[in-house]
């Protein structure tokens, strides 16, 4: 029996999960979320959607304190770094399992996400923003018996008060919730203190001739590429082999946030720390793409994540002027190889009939 016909089921699933994959393997259903436009490409590029597949890790990462001594200078919390970085690459391994299940080449579209747990007290804070902003709209003014303090306890009275009589104001029967009650588009959970869950989640695809487009270790790639970009990959001669990622949290202490006052100038040591937590992750990023015997990356996406979890709720609104800014340089791309050329016209500018023709006022003769 061929690799693609035998089922290989990772110990570590769910017992759900070893039940769908092997349900979807028996009756050749598959699942995607892959757009009509994509889903058309990858069969045109050779390939079957065999299944959506994904991994998760719920991971607690201690908080690593710098030593807040003064004239503390600014550098790498190694053990973090490295707790990110593990909890990713288990929620990755648990998809690759998913879909070395399902006999894939590969799993295109991965989308790598983390859930943080919520801190009361910044989420506090935030309410608190939101209401203040309104209560300033509005014009509302602050009652003579709270103090014209910044983020003052028991707002919340304050505020329902103040909503209460802006509904009765405006003749409304049924009163909705008010704006800093509402869900924000960023979503956290209550996960835990310093507890964060990492997903990955993709498209897995099959050659349909069954040729071999794993990576050199036999495992089937990964790969954030859309459809349209892993279609075009293909026709230009290169192949995906894997996901890489590499990652830095670094800490920056006060110091080196704080300017002259009045004074325009460069915060010199912040850029060159900022600078280094940079280079240090896509150093990271190309070591996985050499291990794989890549010739490149693709795509490639550096952002920075806040993963401060202080212990102390100490000025939430800018904390970073008292305890320093603790950041991660996440890089993330697609590693590559030449293969078989394909058949890829040359490009050409074209015209859309529809354009509109410019007015006479907008140039031209």
């Amino acid at each position: 029996m061929s690799t693609q016909d035998q089922p290989v089921l990772a110990e570590d699933l769910p017992g759900q999960a070893r039940a769908r994959l092997s349900e979807m393997r028996e009756r050749k259903l598959f699942t995607s979320d892959l757009s009509v436009n994509e889903f058309v490409l990858v069969r045109e590029a050779g390939f079957e959607p065999v299944g959506l597949v994904m991994g998760t890790s719920i991971y607690h990462v201690a908080p690593q304190q710098p030593g807040m001594l003064k004239n503390q200078s600014a550098g790498e919390l190694e053990t973090t770094t490295k707790a990110l970085n593990h909890a990713r690459t288990l929620a990755m391994n648990r998809m690759e399992e998913e879909a070395e299940a399902l006999g894939a080449d590969g799993v295109i579209g991965v989308r790598l996400t983390v859930n943080l747990a919520l801190d009361p007290q910044r989420a506090q804070w935030q309410q608190y923003r939101v209401w203040k902003k309104w209560a300033d709209e509005i014009g509302f003014r602050r009652p003579p018996t709270v103090q014209p303090a910044g983020w003052f306890q028991g707002w919340e009275t304050l505020a329902a008060s103040q909503w209460k009589q802006w509904t009765a104001r405006n003749g409304w029967t049924q009163v909705p919730q008010a704006p800093w009650q509402q869900a924000t588009s960023k979503a956290s959970y209550a996960l835990g203190a310093n507890t964060a869950e990492f997903i990955a989640v993709g498209t897995a695809i099959r050659h349909r001739e069954g040729e071999h487009y794993r990576n050199k270790h036999g495992k089937p790639f990964q790969s954030d590429l859309s459809g349209q970009d892993f279609w075009l990959l293909i026709k230009s001669g290169y192949r995906p082999v894997g996901f890489v990622m590499g990652n830095c949290v670094y800490y920056v202490p006060p110091t080196l946030l704080q300017s002259t006052p009045g004074a325009s100038a460069e915060l010199t040591h912040y850029t060159h720390a900022l600078y280094d937590a940079r280079e240090l992750a896509i150093e990271r990023l190309q070591d996985e793409a050499e291990a794989l015997g890549a010739v490149g990356v693709v795509g490639v996406t550096v952002s920075e994540e806040q993963h401060s979890w202080r212990n102390t709720p100490v000025n939430v609104g800018n904390a970073a002027l008292q305890t320093g800014e603790v950041i991660e340089l996440f890089v993330i791309g697609t590693a590559v190889v030449p293969s078989t050329p394909g058949e890829l016209g040359r490009a050409a500018l074209i015209l859309s009939a529809n354009d509109q023709i410019a007015s006479a006022g907008e140039g031209g003769e």
